[in-house]
C-alpha cells in the first residue's frame, strides 16, 4: 500500500510532468501493492494439473506483492508480481502502451541444485541439455512440448535478465529458461493449457534450476491497486 512519501512522490512526478507538457502515467506495478483476482481458473485446474494455487481471502485471491520484477523495454516488457507463497507469481507482458495484454500465473513445483559442473551439463548441455531440449517430462512422467520454437531437436534456453524490486532494494537475476506446454483435457471455461516453466537461475554466487507449472489467467481479471 503506498504511504504518504509515496503518494508525495507521486504528485511530484505528475507536477513535472504537466509542467512539461508531457503526459503522466501513473506507476502500474509497485512492491505492496494489492493484487486480486477471480479463482475460478485455479478452481477447475485444481487436480488436472500440477499448478499449486495462490492463497484465498472469501471468494477472491488476495495478496500484497512482495517483489516487482522487471525484463525488457518497451513492447517486449515482461513483469513479474511475485507472491507471499515462495516460487509462485503472475507474469505479464505489457503491450506498446505498456497495459497488461497477456497473464500467467505460475507455481513453483520443484528446485535442484546441481552438485557439479557434470549435474550442471545435464541441464544445460548445448547438445543435450534439459533445458532446451524438445520435450519436457516432469517427475509423474507427463511430457510437455516446447512451446518457444518448437521443433525436433534442441534450442539454446533463453537468457533473460531481471531487476527485482523489493522492500530491502534492487537486485539483478539472470536465468536461462525455456517454456512447455500440454493441454490440460478441462472443458472450457477451464484452461486450456498448463505450462512449464524450466530455468537455471543465477543470483549473485547461488544457482539453482527452478520449474514451474502455470496457467493462463485473463488481464482484465486481475484487479491492481
Amino acid at each position: 500500500m503506498t504511504g504518504p512519501m509515496g503518494k508525495l512522490s507521486e504528485a511530484g512526478a505528475m507536477l513535472r510532468h504537466k509542467l512539461s507538457g508531457e503526459n503522466y502515467t501513473p506507476r502500474l506495478f509497485r512492491v505492496g501493492m494489492t493484487l486480486t483476482c477471480d479463482p475460478t481458473p485455479f478452481i477447475l485446474a485444481a487436480g488436472a494439473t500440477k499448478v499449486l494455487a495462490p492463497a484465498t481471502e472469501g471468494t477472491n485471491f488476495l495478496a500484497t506483492v512482495q517483489a516487482v520484477g522487471r525484463a525488457g523495454d518497451g513492447p517486449a516488457q515482461v513483469i513479474r508480481l511475485y507472491l507471499p507463497e515462495p516460487g509462485r507469481m503472475f507474469q505479464l507482458h505489457l503491450d506498446s502502451a505498456g497495459q497488461p495484454d497477456e497473464c500467467r500465473y505460475f507455481g513453483q513445483i520443484d528446485e535442484v541444485t546441481p552438485a557439479d559442473a557434470e549435474e550442471w551439463r545435464a541441464w544445460l548441455d548445448p547438445t543435450a541439455g534439459m533445458i532446451g531440449w524438445p520435450e519436457f517430462q516432469t517427475k509423474d512422467g507427463k511430457l510437455y512440448r516446447r512451446l518457444w520454437a518448437p521443433g525436433s531437436s534442441r534450442i539454446a534456453p533463453r537468457a533473460l535478465t531481471e531487476t527485482i524490486e523489493t522492500t530491502q532494494g534492487t537486485q539483478t537475476v539472470r536465468s536461462q529458461s525455456m517454456l512447455y506446454a500440454a493441454p490440460t483435457g478441462i472443458a472450457p471455461p477451464g484452461p486450456p493449457t498448463e505450462y512449464i516453466l524450466v530455468a537455471a537461475i543465477e543470483n549473485g554466487n547461488q544457482a539453482w534450476v527452478a520449474i514451474a507449472a502455470g496457467i493462463d489467467i485473463n488481464p482484465a481479471a486481475l484487479s491492481l491497486a
